[in-house]
């Protein structure tokens, strides 16, 4: 799996790659890298064309977790350092299924007593590791590839409790607001920050600049966002007109 994220981090830089620019890049066979964009095809997460493979973009693509528990993990472990200090023993957390959140389990483990929900299987499972902390998954659809389980009961489970903080993530943020990809991530994130006290977007650098379809929120319903770099001047001035925070 190793090489085809070498192929994905390619396409994220070119949009489009050469079956010879992977093969000397990556040190591999051209059966090899002809094979390797077939699997990215299947996963659709990239389209092979004549001689190479291109970047599947769009506002409805939903990158698997394999891909994104892989990518820019240290801009999101400096984001999960700086959401931790928010974090207190006997709170009550709702988790996305970002990849971003699934590391903020690595930080909670010094509390003591803390509930959790989460709609992400892989933290979930990390968190069920931790003696201090209970921790909760709604029931229903289980989309493949992501690690995820979304639909009206997920929503409805989570309609059920309160928290103290909503951790969520998204898929990219400007001046107007937070969007995503896919509707039934967002309707779960949107009930997760209605029913919590507060919400902290966890959100890295590559994001800034990014639209999708669907928007999640305007900066007015987020506390605070916290993310590894300053934003743009135009950007900070329109986040924190709407009372919002921008930590990094």
């Amino acid at each position: 799996m190793e090489r085809t994220y070498g192929i994905l981090d390619l396409l994220r830089r070119k949009k489009q790659v050469s079956v010879r620019e992977i093969c000397d890049t990556l040190y591999c066979s051209e059966a090899t890298a002809r094979r390797d964009c077939r699997k990215l095809e299947l996963m659709q997460l990239a389209k092979r064309v004549r001689g190479g493979i291109v970047l599947v973009e769009g506002p409805s693509v939903d990158f698997s977790a394999a891909y994104r528990n892989v990518t820019n993990t240290d801009k999101k472990d400096y984001i999960c350092s700086i959401a931790a200090d928010f974090v207190g023993s006997g709170m009550s957390l709702f988790l996305d299924a970002s990849s971003t959140s699934l590391r903020l389990c690595n930080y909670l483990g010094g509390h003591q007593n803390l509930t959790v929900a989460t709609n992400g299987i892989d933290a979930a499972l990390m968190l069920n590791n931790n003696m201090s902390i209970e921790s909760f998954v709604p029931g229903g659809l289980m989309k493949k590839g992501t690690h995820t389980i979304l639909g009206g009961s997920a929503i409805s489970f989570i309609d059920g409790l309160t928290a103290d903080i909503a951790f969520i993530s998204c898929r990219g943020i400007n001046r107007f607001g937070a969007y995503d990809a896919d509707p039934l991530q967002k309707e779960i994130k949107a009930a997760m920050m209605r029913n919590a006290k507060k919400t902290l977007l966890l959100c890295d650098s590559s994001k800034f600049g990014q639209t999708f379809f669907h928007k999640l929120c305007e900066w007015r319903k987020i506390e605070a966002v916290i993310t590894d770099v300053r934003p743009s001047d135009d950007f900070m001035e329109a986040v924190t007109s709407e009372g919002c925070e921008v930590l990094y």
